[in-house]
């Protein structure tokens, strides 16, 4: 099925020999069972110190002219960027700016950054939320300083009205990374805040939240009405990444099998394909 944005999965798809440490297959062998089956892979560098070495990076370049793939690069978890500490800042600058110096040579659509209320997801947002703004435009601003242009540095939408944070990615021209799972996860508005910012939005991470509260989990968890605009919206407007973004092997199939029935009875999609002809 051709949709008219490209459709991807996370590098931790499968878990299989080679292992990590965590109990993940390589990066490679998840690109390896991936190509073909996917447009994007999401090449996820959660710890900082972690990700593949310069062979397998190549190996991982050698896959994108062979199977037509892109990537995007997520960066470190524990990065903080806003952190009140600054020594933290500084360390976290350059944990993020590591993985994108890893990720260089695969030349992604995007860096996915997490730009934290706190030092993590579900902290409390800062009293002053006009230093908390400083602070980040100020690590974000010191990334570009070292060489990642721009619009390649994609801020992630994570557990907080992402209004706090739009006035900084406009003034620096940075990129949007569009978590339609967490907006869905926190009753956020998300028409609202993707009609605000599908414009400059480079990704966009899609995932269901099962019954449980867990999320990162098969689209069928997401709501049906909700699907149906997302796909119609995207198939007319967004020629970017839309990213699975799960973490099994049972999940994402379901959730492959599910975008791909939604793209196909898009009108959006159906007017997409035939322009581009």
């Amino acid at each position: 099925m051709i949709a008219p944005f490209r459709i991807g999965t996370t590098s931790f798809v499968y878990h299989e020999r080679p292992a990590r440490a965590d109990g993940g297959g390589s990066w490679l062998a998840n690109v390896e069972r991936l190509a073909g089956r996917v447009d994007d892979v999401e090449i996820l560098l959660f710890e900082h110190g972690e990700g593949p070495d310069a062979d397998e990076v190549a190996a991982l370049a050698a896959w994108k002219p062979r199977a037509d793939l892109s990537y995007t690069v997520h960066t470190p978890l524990d990065a903080s960027l806003a952190s009140e500490d600054a020594d933290r800042r500084a360390r976290s600058i350059d944990w993020v700016w590591d993985a994108i110096e890893r990720g260089r040579p695969l030349a992604p659509e995007g860096y996915i950054v997490h730009v934290y209320l706190g030092d993590h997801e579900q902290d409390t947002a800062p009293a002053d939320l006009a230093a908390w703004r400083r602070r980040a435009a100020a690590s974000l601003e010191a990334l570009l300083a070292r060489g990642v242009a721009a619009a390649e540095l994609c801020v992630e939408t994570l557990d907080y009205d992402f209004a706090h944070l739009e006035p900084v990615i406009a003034d620096l021209g940075l990129s949007v990374a569009l978590d339609v799972g967490h907006l869905d996860r926190d009753g956020r508005d998300e028409r609202a805040v993707i009609e605000r910012n599908l414009h400059r939005t480079r990704a966009i991470q899609w995932h269901g939240v099962d019954r449980a509260g867990r999320d990162h989990r098969s689209l069928v968890h997401y709501p049906a009405d909700k699907a149906r605009w997302l796909i119609d919206a995207l198939s007319e407007r967004y020629r970017g990444v839309v990213t699975i973004e799960v973490f099994r092997e049972a999940d994402f199939e379901e959730s492959l099998a599910l975008v791909h029935a939604l793209v196909a009875r898009s009108p959006g999609a159906a007017v997409s394909r035939r322009s581009t002809r």
